[in-house]
């Protein structure tokens, strides 16, 4: 996978034969993650939320940044890790999912790398999880590739806009 220091030298081209797709790489508990990089809006450091009571087992709670309301998810429960316990080191990515402003905790940013769209697939006899999107080979292990677009699950896109519903009223 090749490393770029700016993303913006030469753009993607998605949906082109030969496509390339700039993803943010990160890891959480040890595995290697990577999102869309056109999905990233910001990264910042680590807050405590608020909790969300009602929300799914993936929302951690809410924050306010910049004066909006994000919601803070747990890749690591999503992945099948141990449930994250945030630490003033690690990182919120900001990112949208599912219409709704939303944060995806990282304890370290890798970087930012670009590969071959046709790349990003399951090796043979791996399994999939419904909100990655592929995953690329890498000198040291396998980095999965997010769809933000299929993190959340139709029950916890439902659980947390009644969540968030409720905690404009109080």
């Amino acid at each position: 996978m090749k490393r770029l220091r700016d993303p913006r030298a030469t753009p993607s081209r998605p949906g082109a034969a030969g496509a390339l797709i700039d993803v943010l790489e990160f890891e959480c508990q040890g595995g290697r993650f990577a999102l869309p990089l056109d999905s990233v809006r910001r990264v910042i450091m680590s807050a405590q939320p608020t909790p969300l009571p009602g929300a799914s087992d993936v929302v951690i709670g809410l924050l306010n940044v910049a004066g909006q309301t994000v919601t803070v998810l747990d890749l690591a429960r999503r992945a099948g890790y141990r449930p994250t316990v945030l630490d003033p080191e690690q990182y919120f990515l900001l990112v949208e999912i599912a219409s709704f402003p939303c944060a995806v905790v990282a304890e370290r940013i890798v970087g930012i790398a670009r590969h071959d769209a046709s790349a990003r697939q399951w090796p043979p006899g791996a399994g999939g999880a419904a909100f990655v999107d592929g995953a690329v080979q890498l000198d040291d292990g396998l980095c999965l590739v997010i769809d933000p677009h299929r993190f959340l699950f139709e029950q916890d896109i439902i659980q947390l806009a009644a969540a968030l519903a409720e905690h404009a009223h109080d």
